[in-house]
């Protein structure tokens, strides 16, 4: 048994041996310089068309000095659905039919009353 050990022992060794240097030999050939990979670009995506910019028509101001909003020229909005964004010459505020409001006045500010079942369809328009 021991024989057997002794000779598993010298294969193991000699199958540790290191191996000659890459570095040298007849068939040793150094790599060539790698060169730097540079990424390609992206192709690059055509603009996108932008829609034209569409502002609402705003209505005149009125040359009553009671009306210091517009709102009189503006009624014929009443009855009908608000348009988004509403076309007045100053500050509007939207306000539901019953609605709580602050009672800060502002004569240009034009408010915009609105029924409560959709808040969409025009009740009044008065300044304020």
């Amino acid at each position: 048994m021991r024989p057997i050990l002794a000779l598993a022992g010298i294969v193991l060794l000699a199958a540790c041996e290191p191996m000659p240097p890459m570095s040298s030999g007849p068939y040793y050939r150094p790599a060539p310089p790698m060169e730097p990979v540079v990424p390609e670009a992206p192709p690059m995506s055509p603009p996108m068309a932008q829609p034209p910019r569409v502002t609402p028509p705003v209505a005149p101001i009125s040359t009553d000095p009671s009306d210091t909003c517009g709102a009189n020229s503006l009624q014929h909005f009443v009855g009908s659905v608000a348009p988004q964004p509403f076309p007045a010459p100053g500050p509007v505020r939207v306000i539901g039919q019953g609605d709580p409001v602050t009672m800060d006045h502002n004569p240009q500010r034009l408010n915009v009353t609105v029924d409560r079942e959709t808040r969409r369809r025009v009740v009044s328009l008065s300044c304020g």
